[in-house]
């Protein structure tokens, strides 16, 4: 069983991947505070369904997923795309306009390819630990990944003229 602290601890660590994936789905910086706020409610609430310490960020991870897209459906509309913020001009501008051009070219994806890359690449998770996490299996999530790298290839290819 967790302590508060534990869990508080916990929470830090996977702060940053529970935007990520509530924003991706989201699109909007205010609705994915508000979804990781209430999953973190939800997740202390029943932090007695986890079975294994080890698996915490998965867990964590599936209950932001279940509760964006909940949010979604009461909304029962697609969420505006969120802006990105544009870099300054210095030395690294080159890399900096490569991962703007890259990110939109992910947030330009529909779901469920969106949700995969963001996990798989922006989150370093395993295509079981994305099933568990999206409630599917591991050979449809394998075939949007695939999907979702052939989709990324035709959007950047003029970016890049590859």
């Amino acid at each position: 069983m967790y302590t508060k602290d534990e869990f508080c601890e916990n929470i830090r660590l996977c702060e940053k991947a529970m935007f990520n994936l509530a924003f991706s789905l989201l699109k909007n910086e205010a609705d994915a505070s508000d979804v990781i706020s209430e999953s973190i409610y939800r997740a202390y609430k029943n932090l007695n369904t986890l079975k294994k310490k080890s698996f915490f960020k998965a867990w964590i991870l599936r209950i932001v997923h279940n509760t964006a897209v909940e949010t979604i459906r009461k909304n029962s509309k697609m969420i505006p795309m969120g802006e990105i913020e544009s870099a300054a001009v210095n030395d690294y501008e080159h890399e900096i306009t490569t991962k703007i051009t890259v990110r939109k070219a992910v947030e330009s994806l529909k779901q469920p390819y969106r949700t995969v890359v963001v996990l798989f690449y922006y989150e370093n998770l395993s295509t079981i630990e994305i099933a568990h996490i999206t409630h599917t299996n591991i050979v449809s999530v394998k075939k949007q990944l695939s999907r979702a790298r052939r989709m990324l290839l035709e959007i950047l290819k003029e970016d890049f003229n590859v």
